[in-house]
Order: C-alpha cells, then sequence, then structure tokens
C-alpha cells in the first residue's frame, strides 16, 4: 500500500506555483500562537489568502487551526485545506479572479 505523499512535498509544490506568479508563500511563526495556518498566500493585486496543507487522507485539522478559520474567514479572508495539487489550483485561481 502506498503511503501518502508529506504535506511538505506538497506544500513546496504550491509555494513554487504562487511564485511563478509573482507572489509569495510566507510561513509565518507567531510567538505564542498555536495552530497558525501553514502558509500566507500574497499574490499580486492585494491578492492575500491562507492555506493549510495536509497530507491526503490522513492529515487532521486541530481545534485551534479551526478557530484561526473561523477567524480568518470572518475577517473576509479566503481559507483553504489542502490536501492535493488540484485544490490549491482551484484556490489560487479563485483568489486571483475575485
Amino acid at each position: 500500500m502506498k503511503r501518502p505523499e508529506l504535506e511538505t512535498k506538497l506544500e513546496d509544490r504550491c509555494v513554487a506555483k504562487i511564485e511563478a506568479r509573482g507572489g509569495l508563500g510566507l510561513k509565518l511563526v507567531l510567538l505564542g500562537v498555536r495552530g497558525f495556518l501553514d502558509r500566507t498566500m500574497l499574490a499580486p493585486g492585494r491578492v492575500i489568502f491562507f492555506c493549510e496543507f495536509k497530507r491526503q487522507k490522513v492529515g487532521v485539522v486541530s481545534a485551534q487551526q479551526a478557530v484561526w478559520r473561523r477567524i480568518l474567514t470572518l475577517l473576509g479572508f479566503g481559507v483553504y485545506m489542502i490536501d492535493n495539487d488540484a485544490d490549491f489550483d482551484a484556490a489560487l485561481e479563485k483568489e486571483m479572479n475575485r
């Protein structure tokens, strides 16, 4: 049985995709804060959205991540749980065309 791909490999590919469009995929570490999402995505045109990367079929969203998702969504940001390339591609297109 094939093991699910590590989330870091998916994350690296997705960062490369946004960088190819002239954007940034920042990994922010907030001291004293748990559960902040994996990447803050900044794209040309003042596009900002957040991604949490998970291993396909085995990744679990923590309670802290769910709280951050709710806060950021209420503030009007796009927040995406990504476990495959197609999900990221769709999120990127949606945010770029908002």
